[in-house]
């Protein structure tokens, strides 16, 4: 009897770990409870009934393939149209980004030069202290709004190239090819 109680504690304990399902086990059957009750199956008693209206489809039966081309063309034309006005908007920007860019590298070079011209010549500094420093100002404030006015515009050109890519436009097409410089 004393080995027997053992052995049926060891039976007893063990046997709710034995019985208990894996893991695995329990997705697989809770997977199959998923599939059994996601499937329906449409027939006419549970189909919603709407009307039909005018579809591409019915008129494409009633097109001749004459019409059916010239659609086709057509909307390649559109589609070239598209394109090409992008191209053109990217093209005018970068225009205008490349001439503010020179004006602001003028400005720049300018304002160097008189500072250089200023800081040379010890009888400018003493007589015209104060001027040169109000022009250095209003020069400053210059180039911070030219500075400003070229970020704008590289964000609108972003802005532009961000929708011909939304477009469908490849970066090739979209950005025409700069000559080196």
């Amino acid at each position: 009897m004393k080995k027997i109680f053992p052995f049926l504690l060891a039976i007893l304990f063990a046997s709710p770990v034995l019985a208990q399902q894996t893991l695995g086990d329990a997705a697989r059957q809770n997977r199959a409870a998923k599939k059994a009750s996601a499937t329906v199956k449409l027939n006419d008693d549970n189909m919603p009934r709407t009307q039909v209206v005018d579809t591409p489809a019915a008129d494409d039966a009633s097109k001749t393939p004459a019409d059916k081309e010239k659609a086709k063309k057509d909307a390649a034309d559109a589609a070239k149209q598209k394109t090409d006005d992008i191209k053109n908007k990217i093209e005018a920007q970068k225009q205008q980004i490349a001439a503010m860019q020179r004006e602001l590298d003028l400005l720049q070079r300018e304002q160097r030069l008189r500072a250089a011209a200023y800081y040379a010549d010890a009888g400018t500094r003493l007589r015209d202290s104060g001027k040169f420093e109000q022009d250095a100002k209003k020069e400053q404030e210059d180039l911070d709004a030219k500075k400003a006015a070229l970020d704008a515009a590289q964000q609108k050109l972003a802005d532009v190239q961000e929708d011909a890519r939304k477009a469908g436009i490849p970066d090739k097409q979209a950005t025409p090819e700069q000559p080196p410089k």
